[in-house]
């Protein structure tokens, strides 16, 4: 799990790299699988709320399915905004607003939530060199 988590984050960085890069080929390309793959991320960390909610009684069950829900489609309304930069920013936001519900919400795996923290630590900066990479 570790290892697929922490690797996770290397296509955040490719993208934003190569973004970034001055006179990259294709930075269409690498815009848009910054922002699928984001998408995607974030749609499923959503759904790791799904699978922990059948552990959990009502009414957190419940809240924990709606809060699941609501992350896979705020994730695909940012995916579709048509600008990246939008999408990115919304993106970002998602994990934030994500990883503070989970910690807010009596997770009892501490462990989890230090792994969940440290990769939305290390997925932020990949956002801001995004960004930056499409102001240039």
């Amino acid at each position: 799990m570790f290892a697929l988590g922490y690797s996770g984050l290397l296509p955040f960085y490719a993208a934003a790299l190569w973004v970034l890069w001055p006179g990259a080929p294709d930075r269409e390309l690498a815009s848009a699988i910054f922002v699928v793959y984001g998408t995607v991320i974030l749609a499923f960390l959503g759904g790791t709320l799904w699978g922990y909610a059948v552990r959990v009684p009502a009414p957190l069950k419940y809240q924990r399915l709606v809060v699941s829900n609501l992350a896979a489609l705020f994730a695909a309304v940012a995916g579709l905004m048509g600008s990246a930069l939008l999408a990115c920013l919304l993106l970002a936001l998602g994990q934030i607003m994500l990883l503070a519900y989970e910690r807010g919400h009596g997770d009892s795996r501490g462990w989890y939530l230090v792994f969940r923290t440290r990769l939305v630590l290390g997925v932020l900066p990949a956002h801001a060199l995004f960004a930056v990479g499409l102001a240039r």
